[in-house]
């Protein structure tokens, strides 16, 4: 029996990282539970794996689209040895640098290898060994969701984990499911020459993001030749002619897609099978995530939750502050630190990037706020035509009267990195005026930032 830590971390991804990395500034010792890989889904199937994929993918179609300019490059046939190998090699290095190295410079962090499973509120137990401690923080992240599809689990399928560790592009792909993950590997295998048909249930993809936005971005790959069907039901799948094939429905037609491969995109389910959230008094909700407070406790007293393991916004960055917020908590409950992720961006990176923060206009009005909205294409914005016409926009939801920025969603090369001018507006109660005042760099794509403001400004003032 092992008491001598004054925190539980379950899990060793970036939320369980980055609140031993608190834990440890603030004095305490922590003992991190670990049954895979330093460094979670982001480091080892997630994150790192596919933006370095789809960074290459970007990379490869570059040759093909300045063709149109003179710029003959030829993409000659993808060496997927010598790709698959630098993919690798970047989840080593990031696994060996950013966590290995932290964990061997810093005295008061360690890890126990092993499957941990709450026995009580105050144990856990890993193996032979049994934890004893006050504070335990679940921080086990998430797993590809997956369906149950009459004959799917015969014929195989492939998951958002296993898509990344194949050995080379599959000729062909039928992909189920159409958010975030759908679209990032959709697109970076079709560029690798895998022709892909994404089979989305709703009427579009990405319902998190405006429909003018999710629009244009369904053209651009339609023009790469993905194909996009919508109102899909999946009925079964089943094997024929050394193919993969899946029956659907599509409003009341019977169709039959065939593909080498079928992979399921169809979300993030909690990793929290066997670890005896029951044991623990551990409540979960509807969808199976772990229920916490703005604290990030859970019901059950002296242990916190923070990450995927707790449900959306699913992204670690959002997850490690979620960490440290737990982790200030437990030391210090005086100062009840609090979780708000209205100021959290998120971004999907696909090519052009999607990137949003704070509220949509929609959500603003039920919020009962009177918003003025500005869409700006990016055809208005200069760098788009530098860099040969490229599409997407820019909405901007604003306070009317006090002008405060509420919101912003882009569709835009670099809309990742630009999505933080906008980030730091709405944490800080920023105005259009702020931004519309503010000289930018020209000619840039974050320039559209100020454009949008310009013309909220303009009806901000309008009689």
């Amino acid at each position: 029996m092992n008491s001598g830590q004054d925190i539980v971390i379950l899990g060793s991804g970036t939320t369980a990282f980055a609140a031993a990395l608190k834990a440890s500034q603030l004095g305490a010792q922590v003992l991190m539970v670990e049954q895979s890989h330093l460094g979670g889904t982001c480091v080892n199937w997630g994150c790192i794996p596919s933006k370095t994929l789809i960074h290459k993918a970007e990379a490869y179609f570059e040759a093909r689209r300045g063709e149109p300019y003179g710029l003959n490059l030829n993409a000659a046939p993808v060496d997927c040895g010598q790709l698959m190998a630098a993919k690798n090699a970047a989840v080593k290095t990031l696994r060996r640098e950013h966590y290995q190295k932290v964990l061997d410079q810093n005295k008061d962090i360690h890890v126990l290898r092993g499957h941990g499973r709450f026995l009580s509120p105050r144990e856990m137990q890993v193996g032979a060994e049994i934890l004893v401690s006050d504070r335990f923080l679940i921080a086990c992240g998430g797993i590809p969701r997956t369906l149950q599809i009459p004959g799917l689990s015969e014929v195989g399928y492939l998951n958002s984990y296993s898509a990344l560790h194949l050995p080379c592009f599959p000729p062909s792909l039928l992909i189920i499911g159409g958010g975030v993950i759908a679209l990032e590997m959709g697109q970076m295998f079709a560029r690798f020459g895998t022709r892909v048909t994404i089979l989305e249930r709703g009427d579009r993809t990405l319902k998190e993001f405006d429909p003018r936005l999710t629009g244009i971005f369904e053209d651009v790959l339609r023009q790469e030749g993905v194909e996009l069907v919508f109102g899909v039901q999946s009925r079964r799948a089943f094997r024929e002619a050394g193919e993969s094939c899946l029956e659907v429905e599509v409003e009341g037609e019977q169709r039959i897609y065939r593909a080498e491969q079928i992979m399921l995109a169809v979300g993030t389910a909690p990793a929290t099978e066997g670890i005896g959230l029951a044991e623990a008094g551990v409540q979960i909700n509807d969808a199976g995530f772990i229920t916490t407070d703005e604290e990030c406790r859970t019901t059950a007293p002296g242990i916190w939750a923070a990450g995927d393991v707790t449900g959306p916004p699913l992204i670690a960055p959002a997850g490690a502050r979620e960490g440290e917020v737990a982790i200030e908590n437990m030391l210090d409950p005086a100062r009840h630190r609090r979780i708000d992720h209205r100021n959290t961006p998120m971004a999907v990176f696909v090519d052009p990037e999607f990137a949003t923060v704070g509220l949509s206009p929609d959500q603003a009005r039920l919020a009962g706020k009177d918003v003025v909205e500005t869409w700006l294409d990016l055809q208005q914005v200069a760098k788009a035509h530098v860099m040969g016409g490229r599409r997407g926009g820019i909405l901007l939801c604003a306070e009317q009267g006090s002008g405060r920025v509420l919101g912003v969603q882009l569709l835009a090369p670099r809309a990742a990195d630009i999505i933080h001018q906008a980030t730091l507006a709405v944490r800080f109660g920023l105005t259009v005026f702020d931004l519309a005042e503010t000289v930018h760099v020209y000619p840039t794509i974050s320039d559209g930032l100020r454009l949008a403001a310009l013309d909220n400004v303009r009806r901000q003032t309008a009689p």
